[in-house]
């Protein structure tokens, strides 16, 4: 890893908790050697996931909103954080299978997305540094 650390991730859900923590959990799995992730919600989401509070803003690098109630309610960004806005919409019904297997296919794609951007950055920066020799 080129860097000092990981980067900070906080995945922010505003209508359901599903969307952060599939997020938080490719980050984790496929991305630890660039990322620690984190999932959060909004207050008043119902689930098993932290609601989104000071402490976790100003441990984040990126605050990546997941759906609309999460951008329309984004706090200020801390110093040096950054944003990006990842829409999963619509949440499909619990019944449906297909659904949640799309959903779930699309966080990684995108998680996937950031990841491969991370692996450019460590390259451009070790080619500097090379270049720099």
């Amino acid at each position: 890893m080129g860097y000092k650390r990981q980067a900070r991730i906080v995945f922010l859900g505003g209508l359901h908790p599903a969307p952060a923590n599939l997020a938080a959990h490719y980050a984790q799995k496929l991305g630890s050697e660039w990322m620690e992730a984190r999932a959060a919600v909004l207050t008043g989401v119902s689930g098993e996931v932290a609601v989104l509070d000071d402490a976790l803003l100003a441990w984040a690098d990126l605050l990546v909103t997941l759906d609309g109630a999460a951008l329309a309610a984004r706090p200020p960004l801390c110093a040096g954080m950054q944003h990006r806005h990842y829409p999963f919409e619509p949440i499909p019904p619990v019944t449906d299978k297909a659904g949640w297997s799309e959903l779930a296919a699309r966080v990684r794609e995108r998680v996937e997305g950031m990841i491969g951007g991370m692996r450019l950055l460590e390259k451009a920066a070790q080619s500097a540094t090379t270049n720099d020799l």
